[in-house]
């Protein structure tokens, strides 16, 4: 009776969100519309959108899943991207609305030529397949703790989900309900689950070993591996396609600079609050093996009263959804105007329902949270973050075109390449790829 009552308010809360969408979605007028919104959000709309966006699979159930297994270090995988937010607001998130372009891949076409930009486009789509599939992997692990369903059926479900509530209105949809969402999250995340489970386990914390709750390193987690959570986690939240999208909606250059300021202090309080539910977890739902973690999280929940599981259940099914939209839209904008160059709503939905299948694909065939989201972030981090940025300061840095091109090329492979392989330091392929991408920007280079 308890699950039926937790169910009954996601299903309703769901339904609240597609009709949104749908009602939404009669304020497009053009592509425009579609890919960035008339380019019309104010700061608090951009930083709800931005926050929604950014705290995803990765920000919640990876992180939980992480500090369960090893500790509290796991926590700097939000701590980076947080910070990487603040940068991107003091020093980038200007000069990318400047552009007034519609995405990542066209902004490299500015920066250099259409090679970098067709290269760029398509380690972006590899990447944010992997991204949506992390978030559908995410979304299964919520929904698992209440429907005894296989977990391939569950991945199915989620992705119809996903795709549909993209499809329905573009960027307006995906920004209105990322409103309504990025309060559901602070209410259902920050407000009721941090609190509520860490008073629960307050009592039996000294059951906790001292190895779990050291930070900001343990013996499980060294410098170096810290480096690596780090890094690969700054790096897309100061060159990332769907918060470049974002930007690129906003207003205009102090709108983008403060939302994503902004988001960063919200990402923060976000890390907080998992840190707490994480550490509650380890107490309340105990003696999880390291395939099971993901789920201690969402068990912990599920345990509380079933009207508070269910508003809390559902904030973190925002969590998900508002970060899918916007990674597919980005996905199915790119697949339109970068690489098929039809700049269209028909050819853009097409692209998201491809994207969708294959992220689904891809998550029935990991079916691992935290090997998706090392895959992910660390082929992005390592191909693509510096080449843009030095690209942004082209006058002081001398990059080259070519030079930019090798940079994708090298440090994308390089860390693929480690990242898959048996050895002993593939846990740091994301320094090895930023170290290889790093040195072709220094070497080709305009002298002039």
């Amino acid at each position: 009776m308890e699950n039926i009552e937790i169910i009954l308010i996601i299903s309703t809360y769901l339904i609240i969100l597609i009709s949104v969408g749908f009602y939404t979605s009669k304020k497009i007028k053009s592509a425009k519309g579609f890919f960035i919104a008339e380019q019309s959000l104010g700061t608090f709309s951009l930083t709800a959108t931005i926050t929604a966006t950014v705290v995803g699979g990765s920000a919640t159930i990876a992180t939980a899943s992480l500090i369960y297994r090893t500790g509290l270090p796991g926590l700097w995988l939000d701590i980076g991207a947080a910070i990487g937010l603040i940068i991107l607001g003091l020093t980038l998130a200007k000069l990318v609305r400047k552009t007034g372009l519609v995405t990542l891949p066209e902004i490299t076409r500015n920066l250099f030529d259409e090679k970098v930009r067709f290269v760029s486009a398509i380690l972006i789509i590899i990447t944010e397949i992997a991204w949506v599939s992390l978030l559908i992997q995410g979304a299964q692990v919520v929904l698992s703790v209440l429907f005894p369903i296989q977990a391939e059926h569950l991945l199915i479900i989620v992705t119809a989900i996903f795709i549909l509530y993209t499809l329905v209105g573009g960027q307006f949809a995906v920004v209105y309900t990322d409103i309504i969402q990025f309060i559901v999250m602070i209410i259902g995340v920050c407000v009721l689950a941090a609190p509520l489970l860490f008073m629960d386990a307050y009592p039996l914390l000294s059951t906790i070993s001292i190895e779990k709750l050291s930070f900001p390193i343990s013996s499980n987690y060294g410098i170096l591996l810290v480096l690596s959570l780090f890094f690969m986690m700054m790096m897309p939240h100061i060159v990332g396609p769907d918060i470049y999208s974002k930007l690129l909606s906003a207003k205009n250059k102090k709108v983008a600079r403060n939302g994503a300021i902004l988001s960063g202090m919200f990402r923060i309080i976000f890390a907080i609050s998992i840190a707490l539910i994480s550490i509650s977890a380890l107490v309340l739902i105990p003696g999880l093996s390291d395939d099971k973690a993901a789920l201690a999280m969402p068990m912990a929940i599920a345990n509380l009263h079933p009207v508070l599981a269910g508003i809390i259940l559902a904030a973190f099914l925002s969590v998900m959804l508002s970060s899918a939209d916007s990674v597919l839209l980005s996905s199915g904008t790119i697949l339109s105007v970068d690489i098929l160059k039809k700049r269209t709503i028909k050819i853009s939905r097409i692209g998201i329902l491809i994207i969708g299948i294959l992220a689904l694909l891809l998550a029935l065939y990991l079916q691992n949270i935290l090997n998706t989201l090392t895959f992910a972030y660390t082929v992005f981090t390592a191909g693509l973050t510096l080449p843009i940025i030095f690209g942004f300061y082209k006058e002081k840095t001398k990059v080259t075109s070519k030079g930019a091109l090798i940079s994708l090329i090298l440090g994308g492979s390089v860390s693929l390449i480690i990242l898959n392989s048996n050895f002993s330091f593939s846990q740091y392929a994301v320094l090895f790829g930023l170290i290889f991408s790093f040195f072709p920007l220094i070497i080709f280079r305009n002298n002039e």
